[in-house]
């Protein structure tokens, strides 16, 4: 008996367990494309103190690698309460990347100083920092 009931909630189980694969499957293949597409052209620059190095994928997060010029990299240090806050504004108003975290992609950001690649911050944002 106690194996049939083994069973039965294990051939319960496996749909759902299917079902949440092939989802993680098909959101790591849209954040394939994503960061493929959003690559192209780079490095570009966001400003003069960064400079977009692209995007990467990395267990269902969309990582996009940005270089800082060392005099705004300073002020990223100084000021970390500031960065999130303005980084998130810029996430959480962002449509697509609202899709994305919707889909549940976490959004990566990792800057490093220019040239030196001296780590400044990493910011992650997920459903929950959007509201959603």
């Amino acid at each position: 008996m106690y194996r049939l009931a083994t069973l039965l909630a294990l051939a319960l189980a496996l749909p759902s367990v299917h079902a949440a694969s092939l989802k993680e499957q098909k959101l790591d293949e849209l954040l394939a494309k994503v960061a493929r597409e959003s690559s192209v052209g780079t490095p570009r620059a966001i400003n003069a103190d960064i400079l977009d190095q692209g995007y990467s994928v990395d267990n269902h997060e969309l990582v996009n690698h940005l270089s800082v010029q060392p005099d705004h990299a300073a002020q990223m240090r100084s000021n970390p309460d500031d960065v999130r806050k303005q980084l998130a504004a810029s996430v959480c108003n962002n449509g697509g990347l609202r899709e994305l975290l919707a889909q549940g992609a976490v959004l990566r950001f990792e800057f490093s100083e220019y040239k030196s690649n001296k780590p400044i911050a990493n910011e992650r944002y997920n459903a929950r920092d959007c509201g959603l």
